[in-house]
């Protein structure tokens, strides 16, 4: 099993947390990889920082010793990253299996700002390469939160993890999704094969039908399913010479005609009457080799 973020409905939450608490949230799946944020950028202390690679290492494996920690509670999970920063954790799990995380990250806090501040700046002290009169600037540019706004932001962190999972944003999905998606194209190629209509069949968002597909078909999806049914409406040009091509372009999915010579001009390179005409030539000489004498 796997975890799927619906991104369609995911980012917009997010946002408007961001637009409520101004403070930066973040998702990340079982692997600790980041899936999606808002905003999108780092705090600008953060991306100085993580400029250095040893620096950037060391605040990945912060931000995973302390995923692991999450995902042993069932109430978010308030702690001080290794400079000073205070971020909040509420694990994505349904009975005690985790799906993610989310994150409340890039938080200025404590009993004051000064404290707050200097606490940071003690700790990165000693910081090869580190400019400290930089920090001061970013640190003097980050909004102050108190712990009692972190203690409130920190129940609703949690309210809507629950939401994500209860509202299916977040869920398990069965691996072999891809599979089944490309059997359905096959067997309804002459059907609707629209994005809004395989989602509705497989209960999925567009961004992740096209990550599936995109793995699967190497290709965009359109494309693919037209590249299937011109090879269908060959198949039926040879399996019945007397099909009219107009008949044959509806039954293999295209509803409009000159979506359909389009198409079979785009991936063939010859115009469908001319191709048709060829294999009935073809198949004339075959019945009668003595007609072409």
């Amino acid at each position: 099993m796997s975890t799927y973020f619906n991104l369609d409905e995911l980012t917009p939450i997010i946002k408007d947390f961001y637009l409520i608490t101004n403070i930066r949230i973040t998702v990340f799946d079982t692997s600790f990889q980041e899936v999606t944020s808002y905003v999108p950028m780092k705090a600008p202390l953060c991306t100085y920082l993580r400029e250095k690679k040893d620096f950037d290492n060391r605040c990945k494996e912060c931000d995973k010793v302390h995923m692991l920690l999450a995902s042993k509670m069932d109430s978010p999970y308030l702690y001080s990253c290794h400079i000073g920063l205070k971020e909040i954790i509420a694990p994505l799990k349904v009975n005690d299996q985790i799906m993610g995380y989310i994150f409340f990250s890039h938080i200025l806090s404590g009993e004051n700002r000064e404290e707050a501040e200097n606490n940071i700046l003690t700790n990165l002290k000693n910081e090869k390469g580190v400019d400290l009169e930089k920090v001061k600037k970013d640190l003097d540019a980050m909004p102050f939160f108190t712990e009692e706004y972190l203690k409130a932001a920190s129940r609703l962190l949690m309210e809507t993890a629950c939401y994500l999972i209860s509202s299916r944003i977040v869920y398990f999905q069965s691996e072999d999704i891809s599979g089944k998606i490309d059997d359905y194209i096959n067997k309804n190629i002459s059907g609707d094969l629209s994005s809004k209509r395989l989602c509705a069949t497989f209960g999925i968002g567009k961004t992740f039908l096209y990550q599936i597909t995109g793995q699967l078909y190497q290709e965009p999806l359109a494309k693919h399913i037209r590249k299937l049914r011109v090879q269908k409406a060959i198949e039926l040009m040879e399996e019945d010479s007397d099909k009219k091509i107009s008949a044959i372009a509806t039954s293999v999915g295209f509803n409009d005609y000159y979506s359909f010579l389009s198409s079979f001009r785009e991936e063939t390179g010859k115009n469908p009457h001319a191709y048709y005409a060829a294999i009935k030539e073809k198949q004339r000489k075959a019945s009668d080799p003595r007609k072409d004498s």
